[in-house]
């Protein structure tokens, strides 16, 4: 059995882009990072079913993998919501811009 296998290698260098995305809130580069998770996790249980990795090497990278994919899943959820109310604040701006504008454009009677 070697150390490191090149899958498990991805699998860490997956880790580290999702921890680097997720630190600076990049959401399209964790879109993209997210798409490639499933074939290299593949890639890893067919090392790891080879006898060339140890299962226990793959469960610590799969482990380290879920508690960031649930940071990332936080992280989002913050992002949508301030931008859901950046986009409250845009329509209640744009009401009152709405508003005055109607009563500036009135006729006096």
């Amino acid at each position: 059995m070697q150390n490191v296998s090149s899958a498990i290698e991805a699998l860490d260098r997956l880790i580290d882009d999702y921890r680097h995305a997720l630190s600076i809130e990049d959401w399209d580069g964790l879109n993209v990072i997210t798409e490639s998770v499933q074939p290299c996790v593949d890639a890893a249980v067919a090392e790891v079913r080879a006898g060339d990795v140890s299962a226990d090497v793959l469960t610590e990278r799969l482990l380290d993998l879920r508690r960031i994919a649930e940071e990332v899943a936080q992280g989002a959820g913050v992002a949508r919501q301030t931008a859901a109310d950046g986009l409250k604040e845009v329509g209640r701006s744009r009401s009152a811009v709405n508003a005055y504008a109607d009563v500036s454009h009135r006729k006096p009677r």
